[in-house]
């Protein structure tokens, strides 16, 4: 068990490593790292819920290509300190359980990865996507660009990205959030 569970996922994350995007260095933490986070500040409870995928084809300059569309709830529970009744002489601390459902979503082109296991990436992702929200340990001010170590091409949601390609996934982020929402 974690003994300051704030200050620890206040630190800055000692698993992140350095990878090469359009020739700039950036830092990621891999998605195994995450998971092995994940377990150590959820004594191994987290879990996915209601991951959903879809692959669609999309015109983008002039190329038709199969777009990966994936969403997922990421829910952990973990135990802190707080402050306890203000009734008595002395400060008092209790632990407390603190349970966060996280959404992760992602969208890629499918060609971008050199397998054919896209649900997987894509769940992968979607993963990291959700857990960067947890705080600093877990990457929440790395990178302004979703990036997963292996990939045969970055995935660029940000600059250099066509107005089409980001409207297509403002759009499906917005229809992914709508969905769980409606649940």
């Amino acid at each position: 068990m974690i003994k300051n569970v704030e200050k620890w996922l206040n630190q800055q994350p000692k698993e992140a490593i350095d990878v090469l995007m359009n020739g700039k260095k950036i830092k990621v933490i891999p998605q195994k790292e995450i998971e092995t986070l994940l377990d150590k500040l959820t004594d191994r409870t987290w879990e996915t819920k209601n991951f959903k995928s879809s692959v669609r084809q999309e015109v983008i300059n002039g190329k038709t290509v199969n777009l990966m569309d994936a969403s997922l709830e990421l829910v952990i529970s973990y135990r802190v300190m707080v402050l306890g009744p203000l009734n008595t002489d002395k400060e008092v601390f209790v632990e407390k359980e603190i349970t966060r459902t996280l959404v992760g979503a992602v969208t890629f082109d499918t060609s971008y990865f050199g397998n054919t296991y896209h649900n997987n990436t894509a769940k992968s992702m979607c993963i990291v996507n959700a857990a960067s929200d947890i705080s600093t340990r877990f990457g929440k001010y790395l990178n302004p660009l979703p990036v997963m170590v292996g990939m045969n091409q970055p995935v660029q949601v940000g600059a250099g990205v066509s107005g089409e390609v980001k409207d297509k996934i403002s759009e499906t982020l917005t229809k992914l959030t709508k969905d769980l929402k409606d649940k």
